[in-house]
């Protein structure tokens, strides 16, 4: 069994990690409401990110005192065996992270995250953009929340491995 900073390190190691090398990712936030920050965690596969959250991210953050724990392991294991959609995976864990007072607003690979066409993934690609161009009042929108042309990719993973709020 891990240590409870063993369990922080590892998800501190997955921070900061280029999606380029390590294409598969969340990206969490807290819901407190004085702090509201977040970050991306980056694995080289799936089944790591999913072994992520359902084992160290609740092992970290809870006490491991409670029975509970087990068995919001094993709901969220059962959430990923079970589930095909990635949308309606996601809203189902944040019922459960919830009570963690947590919340994620992105989990799948780092292309979906260059090309997808969810709001907080366009949201996401419209602050990397304001951040890095200049003169955004003449862009558009539609074309700052546009996907991520393989020209950009470098630099939107690095925007994306430095971003902590």
């Amino acid at each position: 069994m891990n240590t409870e900073t063993d369990l922080l390190n590892s998800l501190e190691d997955a921070q900061g990690r280029n999606p380029i090398e390590f294409p598969f990712g969340f990206y969490m936030e807290d819901n407190h409401s004085e702090s509201n920050g977040g970050s991306f965690f980056w694995y080289k596969s799936n089944k790591e990110l999913q072994q992520a959250i359902c084992n160290d991210l609740i092992d970290a953050l809870t006490d491991g005192q409670s029975s509970d724990i087990q068995v919001v392991k094993n709901e969220i294991a059962e959430l990923f065996k079970h589930s095909d959609d990635a949308e309606d995976l996601l809203n189902h864990l944040n019922v459960i992270l919830a009570e963690l007072e947590l919340r994620l607003q992105f989990m799948g690979d780092f292309e979906t995250l260059c090309k997808g066409k969810e709001e907080w993934v366009k949201f996401f690609r419209e602050s990397y953009r304001e951040e890095c161009l200049e003169d955004i009042e003449d862009i558009p929108t539609k074309k700052l929340q546009s996907s991520i042309k393989k020209s950009e990719q470098a630099d939107f993973a690095e925007f994306v491995s430095e971003y902590v709020i």
